[in-house]
């Protein structure tokens, strides 16, 4: 294929290069079929985005981080490549305190946002605050916006029954991924409208700022739901019942900020600064690596933005709170800053349900007529907001697409 035409056709394309992307566009290449993949982005892996520490040694992860669970398609590409997993270990006494009041959710009741329901909640004062601290990063939910019920539901999946991180980083998955589908990969390629028909779709893109219109049978949607809601990308509008999904879906924002340090001066795994910007921090314990993550979701994030035109600033003064003892800035090597709710391409970390927003995940993945459709963590009933629905949600959507073009 010729990718450097300015009209390309075809069977079926891809929009968007991250875990749900790849594992959807490797599915259709071991199907047989033909298959283009469109990446606004400079790199592969979207909001997975690991950088390295100045040795190589060890995966700086600005985008996700984290295994939750064992869903099949993570354990079968960890295992087809190699990668190891390291668990993390413990139980800290804000998940056992999260748990005990997410316990008291009454599903056959009315649903309203983790906000009202902790304002309400019986529990301890203490529990009720880790709650809502662990929700906000955890879930990186707007607490007034997010619907307890679903909150309470993720809580109990098997998405959090266990926790590992990969030892070498996700962009060892990504680029195994990438290397399966071949050079059918367009970077800097950025779609601008989908017009679709009955297995008829035409993608307005850029590429370097050359306009580019790719022709395909199906297309398989990938964007983030921030990156969704921000403009109207299909022409004709999409039925209403995925419409409403969308309405129903928000994007969750995330700052993280990454410090290289000179030496580690920790043993701990994670960290609780309460009376900080930045409430949490955590290392990559148990590797001895010379980094501490500092992390602000949902709410905090706008509580970071008042206190902190700086988060740089800002996450060091977290761990100077939490290690009174050391000269944190002076042992300082560098710092990586990335806000996941400015990220044009992004537009939020991951999602969260809206209240009443039970099955709009599900609404969204179903196939629009056999044409379009849809993949990402947002789509993922069981393992949304991980990599894990990612990769999932992007074999189905391929599998549905390959079904309905005959192949």
């Amino acid at each position: 294929m010729d990718v450097h035409a300015r009209n390309l056709s075809t069977t079926a394309a891809v929009v968007g290069a991250g875990a749900a992307g790849l594992a959807a566009a490797r599915t259709l290449t071991q199907l047989g079929v033909d298959v283009l993949v469109l990446e606004a982005r400079d790199r592969i892996g979207g909001r997975a985005y690991t950088r390295r520490t100045p040795d190589g040694d060890f995966p700086v992860e600005l985008g996700p981080e984290f295994v939750h669970g064992n869903a099949p398609a993570m354990t079968s590409l960890l295992r087809e490549c190699g990668a190891e997993t390291l668990d993390t270990g413990g139980s800290y006494e804000i998940w056992e305190a999260t748990e005990r009041v997410l316990d008291s959710v009454d599903f056959n009741a009315a649903d309203v946002s983790v906000d009202e329901f902790l304002k309400s909640a019986s529990a301890r004062g203490n529990d009720v605050a880790m709650a809502r601290m662990l929700i906000e990063g955890f879930d990186a939910a707007i607490t007034a916006d997010a619907s307890v019920q679903a909150i309470a539901r993720e809580w109990r999946s098997e998405a959090n029954n266990s926790t590992s991180r990969l030892a070498n980083g996700y962009d060892q998955l990504m680029r195994y991924l990438a290397a399966r589908v071949g050079e059918d990969l367009m970077l800097d390629t950025r779609v601008e409208r989908i017009d679709w028909s009955n297995q008829r779709v035409a993608l307005h893109a850029s590429r370097y700022g050359e306009p580019l219109e790719i022709h395909s049978r199906a297309a398989i949607i990938t964007l983030p739901i921030g990156v969704l809601h921000e403009r109207a990308y299909f022409l004709p509008e999409l039925p209403q019942t995925h419409q409403r999904a969308l309405r129903s879906i928000a994007s969750g924002p995330v700052v993280k900020v990454a410090l290289e340090f000179r030496s580690v001066f920790w043993d701990e795994g994670f960290l609780r600064t309460p009376e900080c910007a930045f409430q949490t921090i955590w290392s990559r314990i148990p590797q001895r690596a010379p980094v501490l993550m500092a992390w602000a979701g949902g709410d905090a994030v706008a509580r970071l933005r008042e206190k902190s035109p700086d988060p740089i600033a800002a996450a060091l003064d977290a761990c100077e709170a939490a290690f009174p003892r050391v000269d944190v800035r002076s042992e300082l090597r560098v710092a990586h800053l990335h806000d996941w709710q400015i990220d044009p391409y992004a537009r939020g970390a991951y999602s969260y349900l809206r209240v009443g927003g039970q099955g709009a995940r599900e609404a969204l993945a179903r196939p629009v007529e056999r044409t379009l459709f849809f993949a990402g963590e947002a789509c993922s009933a069981g393992y949304a907001g991980t990599v894990s629905g990612a990769l999932e949600t992007g074999e189905r959507a391929a599998l549905d697409a390959a079904q309905a073009i005959g192949l």
